[in-house]
């Protein structure tokens, strides 16, 4: 990122925030008057900017040489290579001054290392000759602290295991943790993508539009052999997903090899020329433009946007309040009456009695998810199911190569049931909290409060248009590192990367639990030096049914049983239904909240009207005052519109 550019970031990110200060304010300044309360949204999207925080995930096939890449970007070697599979587990690469390393655990616990312990916790390699460091405290990632000035401040690298190794957990640690990823650089041989590449890649385009394609070891291959595969690979891309990239194709390639050479060679003109045909400057070029779009516009715009809301709601509020007090000084006995009878029915319709109905569906289906939950692990189930009838119809023959990945195997499964059942449990819930708020809607007459006015907003005043497919993925790409509200009360100060959180118009569950320690909290299941394992599996299929009881019931245990943090917090299964009980209590509440308190103030408006003749005066010199936020707000918009991307 140029200097220019940053300057023009911070400045951006800075009256933003300003912006939203300076509305947060302005209702505490006039307490009597009950201004609208600012949403979830409008809270994340400013805790968002203002942390600044941004995770680029560097991902790809196992020996593309991910690793290789992020040494030589740092500038020494210092993340474990090999000719075999290195990466065994995610390295999360933050800037700093001081040299640091920690392991961290899946209970959110943490345990400083020194360098040369790297190899030990997140080789595979190593782990396969050595064992693996430590079975009784599963290993979340491992944080490598260490200057990195090339990147701006906030954003980290994610070093992670390459798919399509032999061991299957690699590939499905690769997957959990792309959900949390801001951006992705991809890395690639001078070869055509495979298919299990390509499978990847239309899963990350899910999850972020910000992908930086990498063509990695081109000092192994002449100029004309590497223009041709990177033509190839564009066209592959292009048509396998070449339409859910908004910022488009960006085809770049590195030798790691060289640009490492340059850093740490002691012959100053070989090192330069190193460093000018290694395509450096042009993928820190990429990186830093990657980070700029994301933190300096989207993540601006969404701020932008929160506030526009906001601005309209309060102005909304305003002008309606402003047109009942004058129509209270006529029509006083028939609007007070009117807003009596709406609270009075709201409160009758939508209050204890249907809020308890409305726990009653959830609780249903909490309950339901305890049924399914226990449903994956009997000796009926798919899972059991899929692996019994596979043992049963191996041949001699291939008894001994089954055995190999056998745990991962189940392992993995069992992840993905998890996965799909807290996403069914999330979308259950979402939909009753939807239909509770429409129906708070429905039973307030017309025109009685400003959620519901129309014909007011200011067409001068306008949103961000922060494209059709992300506005399509609700923003979650770039959402992927904040932790507010019911997140922390479930994980605290736990050092857990977390699932991206998306709080829209309409309070929902967030996927607090559904990444959260899952992959970690499996893995230790059938983690470490396998040989034995693997030897006792492949005598007969008795063993292998055996084992396929045993690791199920390890799996279940994992998650029911095993508690966060040292006891700190529960087991993932406890902690995802008390998560989802709270924020299916505070989202009640807030959506109760939200209509009731505006027909009260509405009520107070038309009584006040009565007591204070002054109101209406009041009133126009709020809108007026409130009104002052137009022209900051038009002001960041022409901004955003000068470095919107093309």
């Amino acid at each position: 990122m140029e200097n220019k550019d940053k300057q023009f970031s911070a400045q951006l990110k800075s009256e933003i925030i300003k912006l939203m200060d300076g509305m947060i304010a302005f209702p505490k300044a006039y307490p009597k008057f009950n201004f609208p309360k600012t949403s979830e949204n409008f809270s994340l999207t400013r805790e968002l900017l203002e942390k600044g925080e941004f995770n680029l995930a560097v991902c790809g096939k196992v020996k593309n040489g991910k690793s290789s890449l992020i040494n030589a970007l740092i500038g020494k070697e210092l993340l474990p290579v090999c000719t075999d599979v290195a990466t065994s587990r995610v390295f999360k690469i933050s800037h700093s001054k001081e040299e640091k390393f920690y392991v961290v655990y899946g209970n959110g616990n943490r345990k400083e290392i020194s360098k040369e312990e790297l190899a030990t916790y997140g080789s595979q390699a190593v782990i396969n000759k050595e064992g693996e460091a430590e079975i009784e405290n599963t290993i979340s990632y491992i944080q490598v602290f260490t200057p990195m000035d090339f990147l701006p401040e906030g954003v980290s690298l994610i070093d992670t295991p390459g798919i399509g190794s032999t061991y299957p957990h690699h590939t499905a640690i690769t997957k959990q943790y792309i959900k949390q990823a801001d951006a992705v650089m991809f890395v690639m041989n001078p070869t055509p993508l495979e298919d299990i590449e390509v499978d990847f890649l239309k899963e990350i385009v899910s999850v972020t539009p910000g992908i930086l394609f990498v063509t990695t070891k081109i000092d192994q291959n002449g100029n004309e052999s590497v223009e041709k595969s990177l033509n190839r690979n564009h066209q592959i891309i292009e048509k396998a997903v070449g339409n859910d990239l908004p910022f488009g194709i960006s085809m770049l390639k590195m030798s790691s090899k060289l640009l490492l050479e340059a850093a740490i060679g002691n012959d100053e003109i070989t090192s330069e020329f190193n460093y000018e045909i290694s395509g450096y400057d042009d993928v820190k070029s990429a990186m830093n433009n990657m980070v700029f779009t994301i933190l300096g516009y989207y993540r601006s715009g969404l701020a932008y946007n929160a506030c526009v809301e906001y601005y309209r709601e309060v102005l909304n509020a305003l002008k309606l309040r402003h047109e009942t007090a004058v129509k209270a000084a006529t029509e006083y006995d028939t609007l007070l009456k009117s807003y009596e009878k709406a609270l009075a029915n709201f409160n009758e319709n939508m209050g204890d009695s249907k809020r308890k109905e409305l726990f009653t569906k959830v609780e249903t289906v909490l309950k339901t998810m305890e049924y399914d939950f226990n449903q994956i692990f009997t000796s009926k189930g798919t899972i059991a199911t899929k692996f019994s009838d596979e043992i049963e119809n191996l041949s001699e023959e291939s008894i001994t190569t089954y055995g190999e990945d056998f745990g991962d195997r189940i392992v993995a499964d069992v992840q993905n049931e998890w996965d799909k059942l807290t996403s069914l449990v999330m979308s259950r819930i979402e939909e009753l909290l939807t239909n509770f708020n429409k129906e708070c809607y429905m039973s307030i007459p017309e025109g009685f409060i400003s959620i519901t006015k129309e014909g007011v907003e200011d067409p001068s005043v306008k949103d961000v248009q922060l494209r059709d497919r992300i506005g399509k993925m609700r923003n979650e790409m770039f959402l992927g590192t904040a932790i507010t509200g019911a997140l922390s009360t479930v994980v605290g100060g736990a050092y857990f990367f977390l699932p991206a959180l998306v709080t829209p118009a309409l309070p929902v569950i967030a996927p607090v639990m559904v990444v959260l320690g899952i992959g970690s909290v499996l893995w230790g299941a059938i983690s470490g030096n396998q040989k034995a394992k693997q030897e006792a599996l492949q005598k007969n299929k008795s063993n292998l049914l055996k084992h396929l009881s045993e690791t199920m019931a390890f799996c279940r245990k994992q998650i029911v049983d095993v508690s966060l943090a040292d006891g700190k917090y529960q087991s993932l299964y406890q902690g995802f239904v008390n998560a989802a009980r709270e924020q299916v209590k505070n989202s009640i509440t807030n959506i109760y909240s939200k209509y009731s308190e505006e027909l009260e103030s509405m009520k107070k408006t038309v009584v006040e009207s009565k007591n204070n003749p002054q109101l209406v005066l009041a009133l126009e010199h709020l809108v007026k005052e409130w009104g002052k936020n137009k022209a900051l707000i038009q002001d960041i918009h022409e901004e955003l519109e000068t470095v919107k991307p093309e």
